[in-house]
């Protein structure tokens, strides 16, 4: 297996701006159509995904609202503000593009042995960070070894507990030896926590050095981060010129969602991410701003505890709660237009042949007749919520649905960076907590970080041997046809036991200043890349 590449990352960046995966640009179309017509917005770019024409305007800040960030050190990213923030900062030894497929960054090639047991990636040499030191192949060591510490504990060490040694065996090279077979690995390695770090930096949290198109200036946690254009960055667009375009961007951290959006309308934001319906529909009839849409596998996520003395112990218990929801009712009511339904797990349709293509079983008759016969008739949940989006929305039309089985159903919200720090509250410890689970390269990656016996996030605190044997024989079957079919089988033991209901999986939505230009939304939203945007005069 061999990927090479004769393209600077600027001009694949060229090329992936007019490419966009045909169902996320349908969705793309049917919003930028929304927005009013043939306006300078919605030109030519718009059909590509990407907004605006014309040359780049080098200069400017950008004014983007997230909510709080939490912790900053990458390799422990756990907020969906802090995943925006780092794809500006870092680089990664390889990425995912707006296709979902593997594309070079520090690495611009890439090559897997016969097994699929070494692969060798070959290192660029003018890639450096924002304090002038060159990135080297003991940086990518360095990293790769610190995230598959175990003592360190990253969100890491499970999707890479494979990997037996990283070894530099020069300049331009990095090994990766495997215990068993992994045909995936390139997607394994862009995983969004797998930022490169400076091998000289002891405390990533605190000590901000990167070599992504931006650095990270200034950083007040309840306020904002001020990002600067690193200076040393080596992408340059198909025209020679340095990226990034932006002088800088600010994020401005707000609590309430209403606020950002408020400010997005208002004129002193630019960007505002993770939009719910009436905020979409609020940036459409503002004829300054636009909107971008794109399907995810982004899925919100109600965990189960399900370990012995739990509520959800009973797999029937957490059955019902699943036969017991109206999938399209929530989607229909809470983000009509703005949903993908799902087939009731954690994979949604961007996997191609991995999806399981089932329809999830609406039966409330069914699910009080299991709850009986796990003696829950009158089962009494507190559901914990992030307060982030529409998720409170989705839990709150799901506490009315479980009306009609004979659940109750009481919701606390918390702030997403309280929900997902520590504490008897917090999403790990919690019985029922509804979670945001960002699209990943695999679902296997999913499945590692969250459902086999030993994952870092197993908020459920599942453990089935037989769903565990099938992911660790997913990774190592380097078929394709048989791989496909070990994940319809670890699906189905998901949809029998598995614990969680996966209330939505919501499309994309970013409002913007029609000022933005060459925004270009990736699959997943929170993933997208602003080196290649400018701000028009």
């Amino acid at each position: 297996m061999q990927y090479t590449t004769e393209l600077e990352r600027g001009r694949w960046r060229k090329a992936t701006m007019l490419i966009v995966s045909g169902l996320a640009l349908v969705a793309i179309a049917i919003a930028v159509s929304a927005c009013g017509g043939s306006s300078d917005t919605t030109a030519t770019p718009a059909a590509s995904g990407s907004a605006g024409a014309g040359e780049p305007v080098v200069g400017g800040t950008l004014n983007v609202g997230i909510q709080p960030t939490g912790e900053m050190d990458p390799h422990f990213t756990n907020t969906m503000s802090q995943l925006k923030v780092n794809q500006q900062v870092y680089s990664w030894l390889v990425r995912l593009s707006a296709k979902w497929e593997v594309a070079p960054d520090i690495a611009t090639a890439w090559e897997g042995s016969a097994d699929a047991k070494t692969w060798t990636f070959t290192i660029r040499t003018d890639a450096k960070f924002n304090n002038g030191d060159p990135v080297t192949a003991d940086d990518i060591v360095y990293t790769y070894d610190r995230a598959r510490d175990p003592k360190l504990g990253t969100a890491m060490v499970s999707i890479f507990q494979n990997i037996t040694s990283v070894t530099a065996p020069d300049a331009t090279h990095v090994v990766f030896e495997m215990k068993a077979p992994n045909p995936e690995f390139p997607k394994d390695a862009a995983d969004f926590h797998a930022a490169i770090l400076s091998a000289s930096v002891k405390d990533p949290g605190a000590e901000f050095v990167s070599s992504g198109p931006y650095f990270i200036k200034e950083y007040k946690a309840e306020d904002r981060i001020v990002l600067e254009r690193n200076p040393y960055y080596y992408a340059k667009d198909a025209n020679g010129t340095q990226l990034p375009y932006l002088d800088s961007i600010v994020y401005h951290i707000v609590p309430d969602t209403g606020s950002l959006i408020d400010g997005l309308v208002g004129g002193q934001l630019d960007v505002v991410q993770d939009l719910t319906v009436p905020q979409a529909d609020r940036v459409k009839a503002d004829p300054n701003l636009q909107l971008f849409v794109s399907l995810a596998n982004t899925a919100y996520t109600l965990h189960l505890r399900s370990d012995a003395g739990h509520p959800a112990a009973d797999p029937k218990v957490r059955l019902a709660l699943r036969m017991g929801t109206d999938y399209q009712g929530l989607a229909d009511l809470v983000r009509p237009g703005l949903t993908t339904v799902g087939n009731g797990t954690i994979v949604g349709p961007l996997y191609g042949a991995y999806y399981w293509d089932q329809t999830p079983v609406y039966d409330p008759e069914g699910a009080k007749k299991l709850l009986a016969e796990a003696g829950k008739s009158d089962l009494k949940m507190k559901v914990y919520v992030a307060d982030d989006a529409d998720m409170p929305e989705f839990a709150v039309a799901w506490q009315e649905q479980m009306k009609k089985i004979g659940v109750t159903v009481d919701i606390q919200k918390s702030p997403p960076d309280v929900y997902y720090g520590t504490g008897p509250e917090s999403w790990l410890e919690n019985d029922f907590g509804v979670t945001t689970w960002v699209t990943r390269a695999t679902p296997l990656v999913f499945w590692q970080f969250s459902y086999v016996t030993d994952a870092i996030w197993n908020e459920g605190h599942w453990s089935d041997p037989e769903f565990d044997s099938i992911v660790k024989k997913i990774g190592s079957e380097v078929d394709e046809a048989k791989r496909a079919e070990l994940y319809q089988q670890a699906q189905q033991i998901l949809w029998d036991r598995g614990p969680f209901v996966i209330l939505a999986m919501p499309m994309g939505a970013t409002g913007a200043t029609k000022k933005l230009m060459n925004f270009v939304p990736w699959p997943d939203g929170n993933l997208s890349l602003l080196e290649q945007v400018w701000l028009a005069n």
